[in-house]
């Protein structure tokens, strides 16, 4: 096999970069089991803050327009 450098990435030009070598990752894990009433009550949660932010975010911008401020 022919080298692409013979610096410190030195490798052959057919290896692989990849750390198991075998192609794609194996993601053939366990899935985690996790109750509807979480799922909702976190999804519910992320919604509100980002909802609030928003809020915040346009009241404060219409107060600086209303104060002459760009």
């Amino acid at each position: 096999m022919s080298k692409i450098t013979n610096g410190l990435n030195d490798r052959p030009k057919d290896e692989t970069i990849a750390q198991s070598g075998e192609g794609l990752p194996d993601d053939s894990g366990k899935p985690i089991d996790v109750a509807d009433d979480e799922i909702a009550r976190v999804k519910e949660k992320l919604e509100t803050d980002t909802r609030s932010k928003l809020k915040k975010g346009l009241e404060q911008d219409i107060d600086r327009t209303q104060r002459g401020s760009p």
